[in-house]
């Protein structure tokens, strides 16, 4: 016997929880997001897009896309930015690349898919995100699986805005030990080599590019033979 439409709600988002237990990098676990979703719709393409800045960008995908962030449209642009829009699902079942609202991309093999399914990912009653299923025959998504998605959307958005939270804020943490660690170089190249400021820091910047390393790095090497 199939399973309820209730538990297979809480079997994926159980999965989701696992995702997020076992890292707090947000892309890690909007890749777990898609591949679950994938699965479960037995999706051939499925994307995931975060909104920043009124701009709804590509963060994770069912198949691999090595410039992500670079697709990318307004909130109202295409079905995904109607979706941001709208906070309401789009289901198509063929010719979805005919849509009006569809935006084509050229470089990507989904823009002449056939079936396209799209609902927000929400958090307090702001769309943060929009997930889209895709496949490439026709295809009726049945009403079950478009509420199935959007009670994911939802139950989602709340754990992908704390996660989104702590990443920025571990990003924060890092930048800011980064510059005080820089300060310190700095300090310690002006007094061993009589350098001002802006000699050492451009300094700093050399000896990180020649060496490929981070600035970090660079800086932690600098302090570490100044203190030995």
């Amino acid at each position: 016997m199939a399973r309820s439409q209730s538990s297979q709600h809480l079997a994926i988002l159980e999965e989701i929880l696992e995702a997020i237990s076992r890292t707090l990098e947000l892309r890690d676990i909007l890749q777990q997001v898609v591949s679950i979703i994938g699965r479960v719709t037995r999706a051939d393409s499925c994307f995931l897009y975060l909104i920043s800045d009124h701009e709804v960008v590509l963060q994770a995908s069912l198949n691999p896309r090595p410039h992500l962030s670079k697709i990318r449209m307004q909130v109202g642009e295409g079905i995904t930015g109607w979706v941001a829009e709208e906070k309401k699902p789009v289901a198509l079942a063929r010719a979805a690349y005919a849509d009006p609202r569809f935006k084509l991309f050229n470089q990507l093999p989904e823009d002449r898919y056939e079936a396209f399914l799209s609902v927000p990912i929400t958090y307090r009653g702001k769309v943060i995100g929009v997930i889209n299923v895709q496949h490439r025959r026709s295809r009726r998504y049945p009403k079950a699986m478009v509420r199935l998605l959007e009670t994911v959307g939802k139950q989602i958005g709340g754990l992908l805005e704390v996660v989104r939270l702590v990443s920025e804020t571990q990003a924060l943490k890092e930048a800011l030990e980064t510059r005080k660690l820089m300060s310190r170089a700095k300090a310690a190249m002006m007094k061993q080599h009589g350098l001002d400021e802006a000699a050492a820091h451009k300094l700093l910047l050399k000896k990180s590019m020649d060496k490929r390393k981070s600035l970090r790095e660079v800086a932690e090497a600098v302090i570490l033979a100044s203190e030995l």
